[in-house]
């Protein structure tokens, strides 16, 4: 006998769109968490979410046009049904204990949307508890995924935001500013660490104020093995952040910076994606940065060049469609096999919110950085990666690395910026995924002293399935409101993280 699933809708026949999603890649397997998701129904477009977690098998060649032959969707004896169905949560891989964390995030818009048969099951956690699934890399499968108590002392609500990233080797887990469930929005400065060892959460504040949910916030490992967390994007105290100011958290001295890039700088936005990939040589970093919400809606690519903090475009604009992403907000980024900048979902705005759905689950798009071209037919097997001209003629060196800019040409901001970016011998070494912009004044100049974060409270957030508000995007759209026509007013309270401007 069949048993009946405890889903209403099927998450390729139904699928249109995902944003707010999180990614994991591991054994070249792409996981994808659940998220904000308008569904195909009965021939029409509604509200709805994904609570399904997808896993994408890159280990063979397909068309990207065939994207749902290589999906599979993690059965119920493994994801329960009452996994959180949140948007902006944390999605970790912890090495050390063969593990995934999924924790944090806000409930999607609706809640499940009329997704899950059993409104009971319908979750969106709760504070003081995670989930996580130990990993078999024997046979390449989870287990049962579970709910832990992960403790976090005075913790009113969730938090959700975009600027996050994970330290293997300490063994914690960083999350940025952002929104905290049950506040009625707003934005906050903290800075929220997971010890996966102790299993705990902590709370601090930053120098320079509140973060917002929609930045990035990349982690950077230095020669000596420390862990930087590379911040840009999105606004600062409400005041959108231009791309040519770059925060950074020394994480093991708590020591915050600032310093200002040189080249052309992206425009501002929010709701991007962003990851990093190293030279053959680890003589430099790219942090690649694709699409988001900004003026005259983005479709570039570009990559900033560590340490020499070089902003370098490599695409003006992506294809609308198949092979290439078009405008996408809140799409994923992912670097697979050490080669395509590979960008999972995020919801198309070409034409207006969702006026075309990625069908089938049509929303994997790759740029093949060697080439330096969107494909739409995958190779597992095409794995040597060359550094692309723009970069190598802006920084130095050739396709192998060698880059010859190892510091800003202005210098950095503090003196112990040039010992935490220092460039050792150059050796051949892999790439690693990881994870928007402000309008203060640039400068060249850190948190005085290198400022330390101070131990702070944690309060505020979001009412459940309530979008958090962005100040800087308000700005951008009455500053714009003429040349966003194409996104009619009643599509932006679809928009998780975005305003009501109905």
């Amino acid at each position: 006998m069949t048993t009946r699933s405890p889903y209403l809708l099927d998450p390729i026949d139904n699928f249109c769109a995902l944003s707010g999603h999180s990614t994991l890649l591991i054994d070249n397997k792409l996981y994808i968490t659940t998220g904000y998701a308008p569904v195909i129904e009965n021939g029409t477009t509604r509200v709805a979410s994904s609570p399904w977690i997808r896993v994408i098998d890159l280990n063979e060649p397909f068309n990207l046009n065939r994207t749902a032959s290589v999906t599979t969707i993690l059965p119920p004896s493994i994801a329960p049904v009452n996994i959180p169905d949140n948007q902006g949560a944390s999605f970790w891989w912890d090495p050390a204990s063969s593990s995934m964390i999924y924790t944090q995030g806000a409930p999607t818009i609706d809640g499940s949307g009329g997704v899950i048969r059993d409104a009971n099951l319908v979750s969106f956690g709760r504070p003081g508890k995670s989930w996580t699934g130990k990993y078999d890399s024997g046979n390449n499968s989870f287990g049962r995924w579970e709910e832990i108590d992960t403790p976090f002392l005075g913790q009113t609500g969730q938090v959700t935001s975009l600027r996050r990233f994970f330290d293997p080797v300490r063994r914690k887990g960083y999350i940025y500013g952002g929104t905290v469930v049950g506040d009625n929005g707003g934005n906050w400065n903290q800075v929220i660490t997971y010890d996966a060892v102790q299993q705990t959460w902590t709370n601090q504040t930053t120098p320079f104020g509140n973060f917002d949910s929609v930045g990035a916030a990349i982690p950077f490992t230095t020669t000596e093995g420390k862990v930087l967390g590379i911040l840009f994007g999105g606004t600062l105290n409400g005041t959108p952040l231009s791309m040519e100011t770059i925060f950074i958290h020394d994480t093991e001295t708590d020591d915050w910076y600032r310093q200002r890039t040189n080249g052309s700088p992206p425009i501002p936005r929010g709701h991007f994606c962003a990851t990093a990939i190293k030279a053959p040589d680890n003589s430099s970093t790219q942090i690649l940065v694709f699409g988001g919400f900004g003026e005259g809606h983005p479709s570039d690519v570009f990559a900033l060049s560590l340490p020499s903090f070089t902003w370098i475009r490599l695409e003006q604009r992506s294809p609308d469609f198949l092979p290439g992403p078009g405008i996408r907000l809140q799409p994923s980024c992912d670097i697979v096999n050490n080669r395509f900048f590979t960008i999972f979902a995020g919801r198309s705005l070409v034409g207006g919110d969702t006026a075309n759905c990625d069908t089938r689950q049509n929303a994997l798009f790759m740029y093949d950085l060697t080439e330096r071209e969107w494909i739409i037919d995958y190779d597992p097997d095409a794995r040597d990666y060359t550094i692309p001209e723009p970069v190598y003629q802006a920084i130095g060196g050739n396709s192998s690395g060698y880059a010859t800019m190892t510091e800003p040409p202005s210098g950095f901001a503090e003196p112990t910026m040039a010992e935490l970016f220092a460039i050792t011998t150059p050796s051949p070494t892999s790439s690693a995924p990881t994870g928007t912009e402000t309008s203060i004044p640039p400068t060249e100049t850190s948190a005085p002293g290198g400022k330390k974060a101070s131990p702070g409270g944690i309060a505020g957030g979001v009412i459940a399935g309530v979008i958090i508000i962005i100040g800087a995007l308000v700005w951008l759209y009455f500053r714009k409101k003429k040349r966003y026509r194409q996104i009619e007013p009643t599509q932006w309270r679809l928009m998780p993280f975005l305003p009501d401007q109905r």
